[in-house]
């Protein structure tokens, strides 16, 4: 298992395989943009997520937006819908050295929906 964390440390996940092993992207919508949140995609049933988190919802509220009750760090969304087998986690979270070399596909969640490119490592 993968350990994140948020600033303080008041809210850990624990994922079962590293960022390099699932779908990650880089989203240029309009909140991933404000966060600078890079997510990883995890089914539900396979995430742990141990601490306080305070929910924010806009739009038409299908998808929770967590963030450390405590030091406000976004760390993941997951559906309202539970059948949605998907969730995203910020790899920001997790151990700096698993961020290193990563292939991060850049997605234009704000327009067409696209992969409109690729960088690599943070």
């Amino acid at each position: 298992m993968i350990e994140a964390s948020c600033h303080c440390g008041a809210l850990r996940l624990q994922v079962p395989k590293p960022p390099e092993d699932v779908e990650i992207k880089e989203c240029n919508c309009s909140i991933c943009r404000r966060t600078g949140a890079i997510l990883a995609y995890y089914s539900p049933d396979h995430v742990r997520v141990s601490g306080p988190t305070d929910v924010y919802m806009w739009g038409d509220r299908s998808i929770e937006f967590h963030r450390c009750k405590v030091c406000g760090n976004f760390s993941h969304w997951i559906a309202v819908d539970k059948s949605y087998d998907r969730m995203g986690v910020n790899v920001r979270l997790m151990p700096a050295e698993l961020l290193t070399n990563l292939r991060i596909p850049k997605f234009d969640g704000a327009n067409t929906w696209t992969i409109i490119g690729e960088r690599r490592g943070l």
